[in-house]
């Protein structure tokens, strides 16, 4: 009759082949001394592999944290491997953040032991995630409101940060793993809190998940099929939209609007997430399908991380929110330069001005106007547009935002967008309007380049 800890490795290798996970690679291992990896540890010395073995001490359990540590050293050194133990108070880190000790924690030992794999030259990081574990994570997010992506529960393997993340006992339940231990005559620590269902995830375990054992005898393995499901659906979903960013660089109205709404939802949050970083809420997405359709051009959509979704010509982007610097500059004659803008202002003699095509050949946009002397005398200034700027030209008074608009300037550019004007308001919007009755005896060219 075959051992049983054999059968569990054996589950344990095949699953690993069927995901895409190297045992042959450099590992380092997140080893807390709890039967999980405690039990990956024996695993991967069973395939060959010997990992560099990272325990981090969060410091939350006093004279319980020190025997955990001191556990991981020995069985360690029992097996001939290497071992690094950190320390980090994450009690303080908490309280300095005002986030959760699960949070903290769990946001340390990540950052932990990604630099540690760098430092030690590992490829991989094997991290002993179960089956129980993943069916938590599913009911966690199920609570949450979470869509497929968040029901998906624990991937076997992801890349982050240049390293592959592995987790080759997901297929086991936590009943196998101490099988598996109790048949190897291996030893595990037990965490104390583990059974302080004030945090959410032990309350899942010792209350939410035993409750299906009503339902089916086999929720386990059920739950875990189910966020193998959502897996499927989420990766679908991620390849179309991936493949309409591919083919729609600048997605515009028609298209966004032509997908089907898991999609657009993808879509617009690949685009968030790569131009910021972040992931879009749900509210965030929700408001985002309802203004995409009724956009007009130049309006747009705040978000977080001063990052704004806006509809320029039809078509959609996302764009970095800036703080707009207020300039307010006197032209003198001759050459005029603003710092760091694209544009300059020519004050010249009519009898004397350089010739037009000299502009032309320079710049993509010119705009010569005849101006009064007297204007010049009395100061003319340069300056970035106002909210409530107006010009009257035409017989008309004209507001300059819906000028820019009507010429459709693009929304992001309108704020900074440049003005010029003396004593008596606006006197020219370039290239585009010059205030009525600016012309005397005309004997001054204003030269607007750009």
């Amino acid at each position: 009759m075959k051992n049983p800890a054999d059968t569990v490795f054996e589950k344990v290798a095949a699953y690993a082949k069927q995901n895409g996970i190297d045992f042959d690679k450099k590992t380092l291992l997140g080893l807390s001394g709890g039967a999980d990896s405690t039990s990956l540890l024996l695993m991967l010395l069973q395939s060959g592999n010997r990992p560099v073995c990272v325990h981090v001490n969060h410091m939350i359990r006093g004279e319980e944290a020190g025997r955990d540590e001191l556990f991981c050293r020995a069985l360690c050194e029992k097996h001939g491997v290497e071992f690094h133990s950190y320390h980090v108070n994450v009690p303080e880190l908490a309280k300095e953040r005002r986030a959760g000790l699960e949070e903290t924690a769990r946001d340390e030992r990540r950052r932990i032991l990604l630099s540690a794999a760098k430092e030690y030259g590992c490829e991989q990081i094997a991290l002993a995630h179960n089956k129980n574990d993943c069916a938590e994570t599913l009911l966690f997010n199920l609570a949450r409101g979470a869509g497929v992506k968040g029901l998906s529960g624990i991937l076997p393997k992801r890349a982050e940060n240049g390293l592959m993340l592995i987790r080759p006992i997901l297929c086991l339940s936590k009943d196998e793993i101490v099988l598996y231990l109790k048949e190897k005559g291996q030893e595990h620590i037990y965490d104390s809190t583990n059974g302080d269902t004030d945090y959410t995830r032990n309350y899942i375990r010792a209350t939410v998940l035993p409750s299906f054992e009503r339902i089916n005898h086999a929720y386990l393995s059920n739950i875990n099929k189910a966020a193998e499901f959502c897996r499927e659906a989420d990766d679908f979903i991620e390849s179309a939209a991936k493949e309409f960013i591919k083919e729609n660089e600048k997605p515009d109205k028609a298209a966004l609007s032509a997908l089907h709404p898991a999609v657009f939802k993808r879509v617009l949050s690949i685009l968030y997430e790569r131009k910021c970083g972040e992931a879009l809420s749900d509210q965030h997405l929700y408001a985002i399908r309802g203004f995409v359709p009724e956009a007009e051009n130049g309006q747009r959509l705040q978000f977080p991380h001063s990052t704004d979704l806006i509809c320029e010509n039809g078509v959609f982007s996302f764009i970095t929110r800036s703080a707009v610097s207020e300039y307010d500059v006197k032209l003198e004659t001759g050459e005029n330069v603003c710092e760091n803008k694209n544009f300059k202002v020519f004050v010249e003699n009519a009898n004397s001005a350089v010739s037009l095509d000299t502009f032309i050949n320079i710049y993509k946009i010119v705009k010569r106007i005849k101006i009064s002397s007297d204007i010049i005398k009395s100061g003319v200034y340069i300056r970035n547009r106002r909210e409530n700027d107006r010009i009257r030209y035409g017989g008309m008074t004209h507001s300059v935002k819906k000028l820019l608009s009507e010429k459709k300037i693009p929304s992001s550019q309108r704020a900074d967008y440049p003005v010029i004007y003396d004593k008596d308001g606006l006197l020219f919007v370039p290239p585009f309007a010059v205030r009525d009755g600016v012309r005397g005896d005309e004997k001054i060219y204003l030269t607007y380049c750009e």
